[in-house]
C-alpha cells in the first residue's frame, strides 16, 4: 500500500486536476487507496502500475509512467502544486467569489471551516470620506472597503489586526483589532 506523506496537487493543462501523493512506496507495493485520486489519464496509467504482481515488470511500468508525468511536467502539460502554495493562493484571493472545485476545493469540513476566515494585518490604510476607509492588508496587497455610520467605529490604522469573516451579498464582517465588526468588501 502506498503510504501518503504530503498531499500534491496535479493539475493538468487540460482542465482536469487530481490530487496525487509525492510519497515513497514500500517495494512491496500492490494497491494504493485511490480515494483521493481523480480520473485523470496521466495518473490512471500511473495507478494501473500498482495492479501488475510481477516485481521487474511493476518497476518498468513505475519507470515508464513517471517518466511520461516528468515529461508532461517540462512541457508545461503537468503542473506540481503543494497544499502549503494552494493556501496561500486561498488567501490571496479570500474576498473574491472563488469557486470550491479543482484545486481550490477544500479537502477537509475544517478545511472548509478555515477558508471562510482570514486574518490578516493592515498594511495601508486611507480615508475616503467622513464614513469609508479603504485599506490594504498583506495577503496579496489586497483593497478593502469599509463603509460605517456609526459613530463609535474606529479606523483601522497600519499594523492592525483585521478578521474577516463571511456575512450576507458578498460582504464581510470585519473587526479591526477584535473590536465589534463592521461590514465591508474586497475592491481590489
Amino acid at each position: 500500500m502506498i503510504r501518503f506523506r504530503r498531499p500534491v496537487f496535479i493539475t493538468s493543462t487540460l482542465g482536469s486536476s487530481i490530487v496525487f501523493a509525492a510519497a515513497a512506496a514500500s517495494a512491496g507495493a500492490q494497491e494504493a487507496d485511490s480515494g483521493g485520486i481523480s480520473n485523470s489519464p496521466i495518473v490512471g496509467k500511473l495507478e494501473s502500475c500498482l495492479s501488475i504482481t510481477e516485481d521487474a515488470e511493476r518497476l518498468a511500468c513505475f519507470d515508464r509512467e513517471v517518466g511520461a508525468l516528468v515529461g508532461a511536467s517540462n512541457e508545461g502539460e503537468v503542473t506540481v502544486v503543494e497544499t502549503e502554495e494552494i493556501a496561500e493562493a486561498r488567501k490571496k484571493l479570500f474576498g473574491y467569489n472563488v469557486p470550491d472545485v479543482g484545486i481550490f476545493a477544500a479537502q477537509s469540513e475544517e478545511a472548509k471551516e478555515d477558508s471562510n476566515r482570514l486574518t490578516s494585518t493592515v498594511t495601508k490604510v486611507r480615508k475616503v470620506s467622513s464614513k469609508e476607509w479603504h485599506f490594504w492588508i498583506e495577503e496579496g496587497n489586497a483593497k478593502w472597503r469599509i463603509k460605517t455610520n456609526s459613530i463609535r467605529f474606529r479606523a483601522p490604522k497600519v499594523g492592525d489586526t483585521v478578521e474577516f469573516k463571511p456575512a450576507t451579498m458578498g460582504t464581510y464582517w470585519i473587526r479591526v483589532n477584535g473590536r465589534k465588526g463592521v461590514r465591508g468588501n474586497r475592491i481590489g
